[in-house]
């Protein structure tokens, strides 16, 4: 019964794919997370689940077809937890291992060759010098240590290890030593790949374009084109999806309807060609869901059969998913499924089929492109901090230079150049720049410090909105347009709001190795910057620079532009270094500090920059106060006028208490014993009280004083640390805090978010 059961659902059920594709991308989502549950603990509750499942539906109750898509979610759980446990790699170097080279990408600063490493069954990653000449299939023995590469230290800064994953590989070395061993027969696909972009380049100037076009190949791109086809929003142009597909089968199908063949032969040649496009351009996401969508939407077309779009997509969602769930966190994968969805859900509205054909074709293009966009809107936040807002019409005028370069370039890599297209293409070109300059002088992107509830909400009716009105015949039209009506109206009133209704109060601290750097949002878009972490001078007479690494790209992905205020704890390196970036790249509002010197360089250019940019610098003291808009404020508590003078540089630390509705977070840069007594004697009643304790001098064990946590009595303590050779934080201080039943977070791995709204704090 259970099994006629599910496969009546799959069969009849006219969204039978689409809920299903959720299911598993939800639980491949969880599974792609950090858990604490072991494999063989989630094949148990599956086990169970499954069991129950079958009893359930073997006794026909209704509760089954619930219990089913536990099922579905908890097998994509168990299916991603597999296929995301990482490589343990040993600390001792590895003794002449051999890779075989299956990619070669050239950073500019090193040679990058990704090799399937034959004992764990993997890919590792080979960091050679940039004048080391490697082709696919060369062997690389090496030695050296091999390690999982690390993470993204914060939003905004270029991840090596999801890079890495994406191209399936888990380990990263520089090897100590290595020797390379020429393959003596080139793999036939490469030479096949070699030999189409060589035909381009030799019959092209400047064959970068359509080397990225045709094959996918970006390499040869300058920064600034990238960069400028980011801005338009045209950069999914470049990567080879269904456009590319579209314009090769009608290409092939033009040519392949005039063979004397049936329909299947005719049918099984041009997905042939199609398929020796997907292994020429390399098998990416966006390539495999073009390729099958294509492949059994044809099928139904030969079959006479009638085949949901929709369904298609989730179909080849599912089969993706389910055959490589690391595909969940590629960025390609994600853009490539919500456009394609989006498009599709919203097609069947946008036919416009009353007007003139051009007219027709125009509106049909630009309203398609807006849906694209619309339904990457949270995504391209998220991921990029920006929205283009030039890429609706962009796209429109570049698509037909796009599907002339296309099918020039196929034809040149064919080796036909000689028939008269170089010159053409050459024109093309050359106009095709002259459009990208013009179009560029318009560019223009909205950038957003948050995603709000809000942009949440406009994103779900807007899917809701095409669910509805695709599927007319699942409610009554009138009470679908009245239902849509309702909810638009809802969704302007909550964006009428006042920000400090709909938007929490952020205190997010950086991950700026061992310093303190913490960003403070305000439900206004006013940032709040307290300290910038830094280096030590070690590590800065070799070119480490902490605020141009981290500090800086996570302000430019949160879409900052003014800084209005800066809070300088104490002018030591780990809180002052990091700043000078910012100072340099940022418009400040004002500075505040205890206005104690340093003898340093660090501090020398710190007083520089603020006299050079004409910044306003306080010095504050203990009863001052800063008021922002919406109802915050930072009080100052120490030091006071009285004493700073006798203090030491980390006694002096300025102590400041972010208030908001009612929460308050105390910041205590890094105070010692002294600077704690002093601190303590002169507050009065609840002046030091707070939900948020940012533990003082990144958690040392001399900054343990149990008076300051009996009068602050936090909820939560935050732990400014990153690796460092200090032994911070003291495992005292975090018995101390687990003695007080005091959660805490640390920095060591990953930036730490606070949120604050109408009296709710909650950490992320």
């Amino acid at each position: 019964m259970w099994a006629w059961s599910v496969s009546t659902f799959l069969m009849t059920s006219s969204t039978r794919f689409v809920p299903l594709f959720g299911a598993i991308a939800l639980g491949t989502v969880l599974g792609s997370r950090d858990s604490h549950f072991e494999p063989g603990t989630i094949g148990c509750i599956l086990c169970c689940t499954v069991l129950l499942w079958l009893l359930l539906e073997y006794r026909g109750n209704r509760c089954a077809k619930w219990l089913f898509w536990m099922v579905v979610v908890t097998a994509a759980f168990l299916r991603a937890e597999l296929a995301f446990r990482e490589v343990q790699w040993g600390p001792e170097p590895v003794q002449e291992a051999v890779v075989t080279a299956v990619q070669v990408e050239n950073s500019g600063a090193f040679l990058r060759v990704l090799g399937r490493y034959p004992e764990q069954k993997t890919r590792v990653a080979l960091h050679l010098p940039v004048h080391e000449r490697v082709e696919v299939g060369d062997q690389v023995v090496f030695t050296g240590s091999i390690s999982t590469p690390e993470a993204a230290p914060n939003p905004g800064v270029f991840c090596l290890k999801t890079y890495l994953a994406s191209q399936g590989a888990t380990g990263v070395c520089w090897p100590d030593e290595y020797e390379i061993q020429c393959a003596h027969r080139r793999p036939l696909l490469q030479r096949i790949r070699s030999c189409f972009a060589a035909n381009i380049q030799r019959s092209l100037s400047d064959p970068a374009l359509v080397l990225a076009l045709v094959l996918g190949d970006r390499s040869q791109l300058s920064a600034e084109q990238k960069e400028r086809w980011q801005r338009l929003g045209t950069a999914h142009l470049l990567a080879i999806s269904g456009t590319h597909f579209g314009l090769l089968a009608l290409m092939i199908g033009v040519i392949v309807n005039r063979l004397p063949m049936g329909r299947l032969a005719k049918f099984g040649v041009l997905q042939a060609f199609l398929c020796g496009y997907l292994v020429l351009a390399g098998p990416r996401p966006s390539t495999l869901r073009a390729f099958l969508t294509g492949l059994i939407g044809g099928w139904g077309g030969l079959r006479r059969r009638r085949i949901s779009s929709l369904e298609v997509w989730a179909w080849v969602g599912c089969c993706l998913l389910v055959a490589e769930p690391r595909l969940v966190t590629d960025i390609s994968f994600q853009l490539s499924f919500g456009a394609a969805g989006g498009i599709i859900l919203w097609g069947p509205m946008l036919g416009f089929g009353r007007l003139p054909r051009a007219i027709r074709w125009a509106a049909s293009s630009l309203a398609l492109s807006a849906v694209a966009q619309l339904s990457l809107l949270p995504l391209l936040l998220l991921r990029f901090g920006s929205v283009p807002l030039l890429g609706v019409v962009a796209t429109l005028i570049m698509v037909p230079f796009v599907s002339a370069l296309l099918i020039g370039g196929i034809l040149l890599g064919l080796g036909l150049g000689g028939l008269g297209l170089n010159p053409l293409m050459e024109k093309l070109l050359a106009l095709l720049e002259v459009v990208e300059t013009g179009l560029g002088r318009w560019a223009a992107v909205w950038q957003s410090m948050r995603v709000g509830i809000d942009v949440w909400l406009l994103w779900l009716l807007f899917i809701w909105a095409g669910w509805s009105l695709r599927k007319p015949q699942v409610t009554r039209p009138r009470t679908t347009l009245r239902r849509l009506t309702w909810a638009a109206l809802f969704l302007a009133l909550l964006f009428s709001l006042p920000p400090p209704w709909k938007y929490p109060l952020e205190v997010t601290a950086l991950n700026v190795g061992h310093g303190d750097c913490v960003f403070i949002l305000t439900p206004w878009n006013q940032v709040v910057l307290v300290d910038g972490g830094g280096d030590s001078p070690y590590w800065q007479e070799r070119g480490r620079n902490v605020g141009l690494e981290r500090v800086v790209p996570y302000l430019r992905h949160r879409g900052v532009r003014k800084v209005d205020a800066v809070v300088l704890s104490h002018p030591d390196e780990d809180h002052l270094f990091g700043l000078l970036a910012v100072l340099e790249h940022f418009e400040i509002g004002a500075v505040f500090d205890n206005g104690q010197p340093a003898a340093s360089q660090t501090y020398e250019k710190y007083v520089a920059l603020l006299a050079d940019k004409g910044i306003p610098r306080y010095k504050v003291r203990a009863g001052d106060q800063l008021t922002l808009r919406g109802g915050v404020r930072i009080r100052f508590l120490h030091p006071r006028e009285e004493t700073v003078q006798f203090l030491t540089h980390n006694d002096a630390s300025v102590v400041a208490a972010l208030d908001f509705q009612r929460t308050t977070v105390l910041f205590t840069g890094d105070l010692e014993r002294v600077g704690f007594l002093d601190l303590v004697e002169h507050s009065r009643g609840d002046d030091l009280r707070a939900d948020v304790l940012k533990v003082p001098h990144h958690g040392s064990r001399s900054s343990l004083e149990p008076r300051l946590y009996d009068v602050v009595s936090p909820q939560w303590a935050l732990i400014c640390a990153g690796h460092n050779s200090f032994g911070h934080p003291h495992e005292d201080v975090l018995h101390h805090l687990a003695d007080r039943r005091i959660k805490w977070r640390t920095t060591y791995h990953g930036p730490v978010s606070f949120f604050a709204l109408l009296g709710f704090l909650w950490v992320r």
